[in-house]
């Protein structure tokens, strides 16, 4: 917004993701990620999978933002744009796979509101670790809500190779 105006974070909560949210969901998705396009059936899968730690924001009726997160097995990364199958059975990482805000809502908090449910999702499955794959330069975010770079640099090359030159594997100890 210009002038400086803030939206205050309570205008626009993050709520439990929904199956009727989907298309919608789809939709920014394939508007704000073009260079990491999935498909609906994966971003469904993986509501499927994990609903609890799926959300949505939602402003003036619509989409306005969306995550994706579940258990995961540290020291992997997933495939962009594939199915997952099934989640682990032992999972050792809360894994973000995606957090998507549409372009006019950045820099308004909005991204930093919906890590707190993160960090309760990742809490509620037993898990103290959280891991994800950094794209677009969002680094300095994740960094600001507590995650480091992984040390483990195959990891990082994972991470490059499943995204882009410029993707950073990052991880958070609660």
């Amino acid at each position: 917004m210009s002038g400086g105006q803030h939206i205050d974070e309570r205008d626009r909560p993050w709520r439990p993701m929904s199956a009727d949210d989907l298309v919608a969901v789809h939709a920014l998705s394939m508007r704000v990620h073009p260079n990491y396009p999935e498909r609906a059936e994966v971003l469904a899968e993986k509501f499927r999978l994990f609903p609890a730690g799926c959300f949505v924001l939602q402003t003036g009726g619509n989409v306005a933002g969306y995550c994706f997160s579940h258990p995961w097995s540290k020291g992997t990364v997933p495939a962009l744009d594939s199915l997952l199958g099934a989640l682990p059975v032992t999972p050792t990482t809360y894994y973000v796979h995606d957090l998507t805000l549409d372009e006019a809502l950045r820099g308004q908090g909005q991204g930093r509101a919906i890590v707190p449910l993160l960090l309760k999702a990742a809490q509620s499955s037993g898990l103290a670790h959280l891991s994800l794959v950094a794209v677009n330069r969002r680094g300095p975010f994740w960094q600001a809500a507590g995650f480091t770079r992984t040390a483990d640099e195959s990891l990082q090359a994972a991470a490059r190779a499943k995204y882009d030159s410029d993707a950073v594997h990052m991880e958070r100890v609660l």
